[in-house]
């Protein structure tokens, strides 16, 4: 933030209009330390540098003009000439109480302005604040907006190198372009958040050269303004005198803990949130495997298995991000990529349900849905001025109100390349500002892409590519055994997703914060694998079935062969298609009949039938009976 204050300071050296806008509502320190608790008390130090002497008037549109400090003089002033209006007479004359407020029309301000700052005499140094919600930019102005402008505009071209403008705005983009366009008198200089260097001598001036882990703090709270800080310093301290004793010395204090201060900061960047995070017990995540295998069906999966298991391992130790430098990054981030139908949107629900105890912390987007580059707008938000602006993006509003989530980005590789360039902000700082300027965290989540890289006939581009040829000759080649098969298929998914960043969509960049997690999923070859696979479908299908039904007292069984005669049937199928194969495969095998005999059920009055699905007696079809 010193850095803006210097250039602020050397534009007004050859500038006499500066505009201001960005971060005007915050607090702001300088090189030496010193705090200003507002932009007022900033720019009053700045004028004082800039001359002692200034006349320093500070006016916002509601017509108030107020002296340094808002200091009224001991004596009334004398009357204004006729027809004009002295520069600090709102502050000057006192109101009479009975009167009630009085308004000065901002025209007549600015009219007056213009005329004193067209003379060579006097020093003068004028603060317009809450300039874009005054006149805002726009094809076409109202009357007492064109008044406005014109007043600026003509203050802006006369103004003397004896006195200095700062136009205040909280946004550029509704900044009045009429007021720098072609003019070498302004400057418009942002005010950009606070730094890390900002944010780190901001603790150190509130808290203290000595207390711990202020190089975390600063970085965990990327994005979050000094004001932010001021809030959450007391609780730091708190947490720091307020430390269980520890060792024989008398008055030592326990020293605060990284958890302890990502507990504090995430009071603050995402609300008061249960550590879902805190809570995963090391005897958990040793049966995390094992609930994804025999709890949730996951079959054939187990080296990606293991991948999400050791993410699990790091973010629960808080190393997530130390290897490369950065704390503020997501919890985990995969990159699952395999042929359709093997589980790669199922294990990332089931993933949520393990961390967070329920689905509805799963946050899909289907990425064929933003092959346009405008379509960015759907994820972040309109920018301002469009259809639909204050309703915000679907992304960032889903994580401001479930900031504990698994996100999946489904089938990457059909995204506009362009919209991907978001992901960079999220993979690397764990943040992303929306089109309102709100910064949105996921420290607190799991990103997880996913793609059929490896499987296609033609890139996105529409030219033809022998991925699924390749494939196919691995698949077809006797004499590999199936370990080795296993590893080059694995091989050829990664070499697949890296070629589509690097050469495809030239990201490389987004690739190089994916890392070695790009987690390649199995064909689904093994008979015993498909049979186990069956099994889970059934069981579900069960379970469902009785709860649907718990009111008539329904049941449902299944023959014990007919897992292997759906193997045996449709096993081409379910190489191909995977799981989604097995879905179709039972909706025309088992649910028409099964639907035929729960409607003979209910025609007939029935309530508390056990229906068997089983093998007709010549084993072309599954049939179901009631017992």
């Amino acid at each position: 933030m010193s850095v803006w204050m210097r250039n602020l300071k050397t534009r007004l050296q050859d500038r006499p209009v500066v505009i201001l806008y960005g971060n005007v509502r915050d607090r702001y320190i300088d090189e030496q330390g010193r705090v200003y608790d507002n932009l007022t008390a900033l720019l009053s130090e700045v004028a004082q540098s800039f001359s002692a002497e200034a006349e320093l008037v500070f006016y916002d549109p509601l017509g108030e003009e107020r002296c340094v400090g808002g200091e009224e003089p001991a004596s009334p002033p004398t009357p204004p000439a006729a027809g004009e209006l002295a520069a600090t007479a709102p502050s000057q004359r006192r109101p009479d109480p009975a009167a009630g407020p009085q308004r000065i029309p901002p025209s007549r301000v600015l009219a007056q302005w213009s005329r004193q700052l067209g003379r060579s005499e006097g020093n003068r140094f004028l603060v317009l604040f809450y300039l874009d919600k005054l006149v805002s930019y726009r094809a076409h102005y109202a009357q007492e907006e064109q008044e406005i402008l014109l007043w600026l505009e003509k203050a802006v071209e006369n103004i003397q190198p004896n006195h200095r403008l700062l136009l205040v705005a909280l946004q550029d983009t509704m900044v009045p372009i009429e007021l720098y366009t072609h003019s070498p008198q302004v400057a418009v200089l942002p005010i950009p958040a606070p730094d890390k260097a900002d944010r780190l001598a901001y603790l150190k001036h509130r808290l203290g050269p000595d207390v711990p882990h202020l190089e975390l703090i600063a970085n965990l709270t990327d994005g979050l303004y000094l004001r932010s800080l001021e809030h959450m310093v007391d609780d730091i301290q708190q947490a720091v005198d307020g430390g269980a004793e520890a060792g024989p010395g008398a008055g030592e204090k326990a020293p605060l803990g990284t958890r302890e201060i990502r507990r504090l900061v995430n009071r603050y960047r995402i609300g008061e949130q249960k550590d879902h995070w805190g809570e995963l017990s090391i005897q958990r995540l040793g049966e995390a495997a094992h609930w994804f295998v025999q709890v949730e069906g996951i079959k054939g999966q187990e080296e990606a298995i293991q991948k999400v298991v050791d993410m699990l391992v790091l973010a629960r130790a808080g190393l997530s991000g130390v290897a490369s430098g950065t704390a503020s990054k997501p919890k985990g981030v995969l990159f699952f990529a395999g042929p359709t139908g093997v589980g790669k949107t199922f294990m990332a629900k089931k993933l949520a349900k393990f961390l967070f105890g329920t689905e509805e912390a799963f946050l899909r987007y289907d990425m064929s849905e933003f092959k346009e580059e405008h379509t960015v707008s759907k994820l972040i938000g309109s920018p301002p001025g469009y259809v639909g602006y204050e309703r915000g993006g679907t992304l960032t509003n889903a994580v401001r109100e479930k900031p504990f989530a698994v996100i999946l980005f489904d089938e990457v590789e059909k995204a506009h390349p362009k919209i991907m360039d978001i992901f960079l902000q999220i993979l690397d700082e764990g943040r992303l500002t929306d089109s309102r300027g709100q910064t949105i965290f996921f420290t607190e989540t799991v990103i997880i892409f996913t793609s059929n890289l490896g499987t296609r006939t033609s890139d996105s581009r529409g030219h033809p590519v022998a991925e699924r040829q390749a494939m196919d000759v691995l698949l077809e080649d006797d004499g590999l055994s199936p370990q080795e098969r296993k590893r080059r298929v694995q091989e050829h998914f990664v070499r697949a997703v890296e070629r589509f960043f690097m050469f495809e969509i030239s990201r490389p960049e987004l690739l190089n914060r994916i890392g070695n997690n790009i987690v390649p999923f199995n064909y689904i070859h093994s008979p015993e694998v498909q049979q186990e696979i069956v099994r889970s479908h059934l069981k579900r299908i069960r379970e469902d079935f009785e709860d649907r039904y718990r009111s008539a007292g329904h049941r449902l069984q299944f023959a014990e062969d007919v897992p292997a005669w759906l193997v045996e049937r449709y096993s081409g199928r379910i190489q191909v298609f995977g799981g989604r194969g097995i879905a179709n495969a039972l909706e025309d095998e088992l649910m028409i009949p099964l639907s035929r005999a729960v409607l003979r059920a209910e025609h007939r009055g029935q309530s508390g039938c056990c229906f068997v699905a089983q093998l007709a007696p010549d084993r072309s079809s599954i049939r179901v009976e009631e017992l």
